[in-house]
């Protein structure tokens, strides 16, 4: 893949930045006496997995001035993504404390971010105009406009600069029903922000939280991937009528308790699915849906053929479950040839 022919600027991203305090893997929140820490969040995790992938990458949020906060922009810079856009003021770093699941047990999240500075951003802190300059891709998601009333004021800001430049939008719908505790319901919310997006991730139920009474909720979970997602982007494109592309993973399992993954887009109306891939082991699922989202926009922007697009979105968000921490450390080449070749397990050397 060559993206010096493709004319790519550079990818940003608004979101919130996190600590995250992980148990051990043998552990539960009421047993542990210690916690491994990484950070992450949706939209950091997806410019750190872009710049890896070549592509350069934004991310822009708010952080206080604090050893733990000038801890994640290291961690971002170390991976090369452009901290330029990042806005200071509050006192708290986001945290969010998680608990590995397994094959019968789901995994925790408990969030502290209530009182983040991220939260307490406001319309008019930033100044767009400026912080878009030379950006022809914005990436945002359902979560930064849950965490707050003042981050999805400042999300529709950031939106309607980013239409008024002309550059490409992309929003995950990323819904997260401990988040929504403001008092106004997503479906309030989410609607408008989403049709200013050009190509929309997600999954048929934030679907169904986003535009209740749509009868998206009517469609049969015993119909096939296939038939989901043809149904419920027919909906979807009569409710945003400015979404040229839609993406969504599907996560179901089998008789053995192991996932099962895979991929579906619609593009130029016209529909378009991954294999099934089957996970049986997991090191850690978390940021697997920002590495499908990753990997569907490098795909995209790398005129890459429709197939090919959703082929490496999902092998991207297979291949996240073989990687600890919320960041996808992987490389094109990685994905590649996962995708030609299927799980190798022989050591490279």
């Amino acid at each position: 893949m060559n993206l010096k022919e493709t004319g790519i600027k550079t990818i940003a991203a608004f979101g919130e930045i996190m600590m995250r305090l992980n148990c051990p893997v043998d552990r539960r929140f009421h047993n542990t006496n210690s916690f491994g820490v990484y950070f992450g969040g949706a939209e950091a995790n997806v410019c750190v997995f872009l710049s890896g992938l070549g592509l350069p990458a934004k991310f822009i949020t708010r952080l206080p001035e604090n050893e733990l906060a000038y801890a994640a922009i290291a961690q971002l810079r170390s991976y090369g993504v452009d901290v330029s856009g990042i806005q200071t003021g509050g006192n708290k770093l986001g945290l969010y404390f998680t608990e590995n699941g397994n094959s019968i047990r789901s995994s925790q999240v408990i969030y502290y971010r209530n009182d983040s500075s991220f939260a307490g951003i406001q319309p008019g802190m930033i100044n767009w105009d400026e912080i878009l300059e030379g950006v022809n891709w914005l990436h945002w998601s359902g979560i930064s406009a849950a965490v707050s009333q003042s981050a999805a004021d400042i999300c529709l800001e950031a939106l309607q600069a980013a239409k008024q430049k002309g550059i490409t939008i992309s929003a995950d719908m990323n819904y997260r029903s401990t988040l929504w505790d403001y008092g106004k319901h997503p479906s309030d919310i989410m609607p408008q922000l989403l049709g200013y997006a050009d190509v929309i991730i997600g999954d048929i139920y934030a679907a169904t939280i986003y535009f209740p009474q749509d009868n998206i909720e009517k469609i049969n979970d015993e119909l096939s991937t296939e038939a989901q997602f043809k149904n419920a982007a027919k909906i979807l494109q009569q409710k945003l009528p400015g979404m040229k592309s839609l993406a969504m993973s599907f996560r179901n399992t089998n008789m053995y308790h192991q996932q099962l993954y895979t991929g579906a887009l619609l593009y130029k109306d016209e529909f378009y699915f991954s294999p099934v891939y089957t996970i049986p082991v997991t090191t850690d699922r978390i940021g697997s849906g920002d590495a499908f989202t990753g990997g569907l926009i490098y795909a995209l922007n790398n005129n890459s053929s429709p197939q090919d697009i959703i082929a490496f979105a999902t092998a991207s968000g297979v291949l996240k479950h073989s990687v600890a921490g919320d960041f996808a450390k992987l490389s094109a080449n990685e994905i590649q040839h996962f995708i030609n070749n299927g799980p190798v397990t022989r050591i490279i050397r």
